[in-house]
């Protein structure tokens, strides 16, 4: 992981402190110095981990197309992304920093008891950003909503964060090529009995 300081595209963004981390990355609190220090999320994926070559051009390549799908989308509900790039052998994404904390965060600090006010709120947003998601040309199905992967800023609003597994809605297939998700989240079609599309986000 990057210490606090550290400077990356150039000095364009300094690095401020870690947000999250996992096997395959961070992401990083980040103030852009082009912008007058805005304050910006910097994703990183590292894919020295993975054995193979081929998984880590997968991996690469998933990411990327992270990226590039979150580029393309203006929405309330979904943070901006603002730049890609690749440096010392790691790749990044930078775009809006989101303040709040997680739903499943929330849920844990409050013993997972929510008013009917508050989770309606939540539902009407989620079924909003979906609805957007879905009328995409071609859709884009999210493929992993759970309450982990959506943030709720102090405001109430959310925002879908981690397009990782997301991708577009390929017609004439009858099965995905790659089967993700969250168990106990993921639709059943998840697991390798079909493809994925704007019913396996309800569901």
């Amino acid at each position: 992981m990057l210490p606090p300081n550290i400077a990356l595209q150039q000095g364009r963004y300094v690095i401020l402190r870690v947000v999250g981390h996992g096997g395959m990355g961070a992401v990083y609190k980040a103030a852009d110095q082009r912008l007058g220090g805005k304050t910006v999320a910097v994703k990183e994926m590292s894919d020295t981990g993975l054995p193979t070559a081929q998984q880590r051009q997968q991996a690469v390549n998933a990411f990327r197309q992270e990226a590039q799908m979150l580029a393309h989308l203006n929405h309330t509900n979904l943070p901006r992304v603002s730049d890609y790039f690749t440096e010392n052998g790691k790749h990044y994404i930078v775009m809006e920093y989101v303040e709040g904390e997680t739903m499943e965060d929330y849920l844990n600090r409050c013993g997972g008891s929510v008013s009917e006010a508050e989770a309606l709120g939540w539902a009407a947003q989620l079924c909003d950003v979906l609805g957007y998601l879905h009328r995409q040309s071609p859709p884009v199905i999210f493929r992993d909503l759970k309450p982990a992967n959506v943030m709720l800023t102090p405001e109430g609003a959310i925002k879908l964060i981690d397009f990782g597994i997301a991708r577009f809605f390929k017609t004439g297939q009858t099965r995905d090529t790659r089967h993700m998700g969250t168990p106990g989240f993921a639709a059943p079609e998840q697991y390798g009995k079909g493809q994925t599309d704007a019913r396996s986000d309800i569901y």
